[in-house]
């Protein structure tokens, strides 16, 4: 193997605080216990130029943004260093065989390194050449410099670039310029409309999507890829009935099936949003996509499901610009008040329509996608008449979520990546979930659809929940779970918890202990406790008693010793 450096020069050097979005990002890699996956990687096709024409490319795209070229500091508040002039290592590959495969290989590897954002660019790259040609860039980068928008803007400078075409001149913003855009009035007033946006959906929906037990298997997730050229007929008949656009009836789909599955009468998806609201961040460089809380009630029918959706983006996607800060604090006193942790188990990310602002006509086929490697190119697919398209099954990536829907393509064909906990759907179950999607869309093209009717379309049945599962709060709770969370924290201590009737909660969860003990503290140790626990909820109420009844299970014994009770929330439940 050997290297080659590409130097950049006469660029401003320049330093300033990170935008809203950027922070977000750039906060998660600090605290992911594997930022490694939050590294995005790609392969692009190189057309046999030589070794100096690629670096000369490289170059130009190292000068024409600052993101690409920026380290970090951390103190009390993080900070970001746009260099004027540097240089980075390119490794060169020999493939010695499937120059396409070296390429996936070579990717993966420098994917796995963890970026040192504080001393080293964000950005690994690698020419992988066939007898001395150059016909890969494998290119590898922290999400801290680019989001999945800007990943199809660089597709689309790379192609220019490479067919011997010059850049157009881009007066967009660089990171730097995004936070002064947001210290405007009208974008403050965006961040604070954000706020108030995610308490008051944040304080009524579930706590989970998929409210089972955790696998204990990591973020490992398999995949399943879902391609239909058929499904676009049918997506383009729903719309001329609905008036929805193409994305609104996929989620649609997605969140009716989840729903059918889970046996949930709400349906709560963190889409992703890539913030380019504004005409002058239509072709942002950089890293500022956030999420997107979108919840909605499932209707009797498959159409008002779909008007459901696109109601509810409208201003899910507007209160998605925002300052993490102020989001966090809002999550941690919800927490705190509900008792519960918001999963954030589905996750849904369009990536259709971001290749529409990019220059020239990069390919908008792929051999394979992010979050795995992206390799763009390839054919269209070739649809299966008997399931309307075709399923192929994924390795596995590690995906911190359980339930990743990542949609790609919506022109002549449908496609969409799911990755799911096994915990969710096995790998037959998950399978069965993209041969519903086709079905489900080939069904409601033809008629409205009751959504009750959805086991003669799929053989995915919803899941069952017996003796010991209540409805409290809009959560559903398996009451052995919560007694496991309450037991871990108080260890021997003598307690009951138990599952009471209320006319606000639907259940209560009380918990029924010997003192002393502070109510306070209670609470603010099992809500410690609590992530990672799908089906438990903390107790809604604490009752202090003097001493442990003869019978234990007996709550109205447990009563009848009581000395005190409280709820252990600042705010009474």
């Amino acid at each position: 193997m050997t290297r080659f450096q590409v130097r950049f020069t006469g660029k401003t050097a320049r330093s300033g605080p990170l935008a809203f979005g950027h922070a977000n990002i750039v906060r998660a890699i600090t605290l992911d216990d594997d930022p490694t996956r939050l590294n995005l990687a790609m392969v692009f096709d190189v057309p046999g130029a030589p070794l100096d024409q690629v670096a000369t490319w490289i170059r130009v795209l190292l000068e024409r943004h600052e993101s690409l070229r920026t380290t970090y500091s951390f103190g009390e508040r993080t900070l970001q260093h746009v260099l004027a002039e540097d240089e980075v290592e390119v490794e060169v590959v020999e493939s010695g065989g499937d120059v396409l495969q070296t390429a996936e290989g070579t990717a993966r590897a420098l994917r796995s390194r963890v970026f040192d954002l504080t001393a080293e660019l964000p950005l690994r790259l690698a020419v992988v050449t066939e007898n001395a040609v150059p016909r890969r860039l494998v290119w590898v980068v922290s999400h801290a410099a680019m989001d999945v928008a800007t990943c199809e803007l660089l597709l689309g400078e790379w192609t220019e670039l490479a067919a011997g075409h010059e850049l157009p001149e881009d007066d967009s913003p660089q990171p730097l310029d995004v936070v002064e855009l947001e210290k405007t009035p009208a974008v403050q007033r965006l961040g604070q409309a954000a706020t108030r946006y995610w308490e008051s959906k944040l304080r009524t929906v579930p706590q989970a999507m998929f409210p089972v037990p955790a696998t204990g298997t990591g973020f490992l997730r398999p995949g399943l890829r879902v391609r239909s050229r058929a499904a676009m007929g049918h997506i383009a008949a729903i719309a001329e009935r609905t008036s929805a656009s193409p994305s609104a009836i996929a989620l649609a789909a997605l969140n009716a099936l989840i729903a059918h599955r889970t046996a949930q009468s709400a349906c709560v998806t963190t889409s992703l949003s890539g913030n380019r609201v504004l005409k002058q961040l239509r072709r942002f460089f950089g890293s500022m996509a956030q999420d997107a809380l979108l919840p909605v009630t499932i209707p009797e029918m498959f159409d008002e499901l779909v008007h459901a959706v696109r109601a509810a983006s409208v201003p899910a996607y507007r209160h998605s610009w925002f300052e993490a800060d102020a989001i966090w604090e809002v999550i941690t006193r919800v927490t705190h008040e509900r008792g519960f942790s918001f999963a954030r188990d589905l996750v849904f990310n369009d990536m259709s329509a971001l290749g529409d602002t990019a220059v020239g006509e990069p390919p908008r086929a792929a051999y394979s996608r992010l979050p795995s490697v992206w390799v763009p190119g390839g054919p269209d697919v070739e649809d299966d008449p008997e399931i309307g398209g075709t399923l192929e099954l994924l390795p596995q990536e590690d995906i911190p979520t359980r339930f990743f829907g990542c949609l790609y393509r919506l022109d002549t064909e449908l496609d969409l990546t799911l990755w799911v906990d096994p915990g969710c759907l096995g790998t037959s179950e998950v399978t069965e979930f993209g041969r519903g999607l086709l079905a489900l869309l080939r069904a409601a093209a033809e008629a409205d659809l009751p959504l009750k009717e959805l086991h003669s379309l799929t053989t995915l049945a919803p899941v069952e929940r017996g003796e010991g599962w209540y409805l409290s709060d809009s959560c559903w709770v398996e009451l052995d779970a919560v007694r496991a969370l309450v037991s871990d924290v108080l260890g021997d201590r003598p307690h009951l918890v138990t599952a009471e009737p209320d006319d606000v909660l639907g259940h209560r969860l009380v918990c029924h202990l010997t003192g002393p003990a502070t109510p306070a503290d209670l609470h603010a140790g099992i809500l410690a406790a609590l992530p990672g626990r799908p089906t438990a909820l903390a107790p809604h109420h604490y009752v202090l008693c003097a001493e442990p009844p003869a019978d234990p299970l007996d709550p109205g014994a447990w009563t009848a010793t009581a000395i005190d009770s409280a709820s252990g929330r600042e705010l009474p439940v």
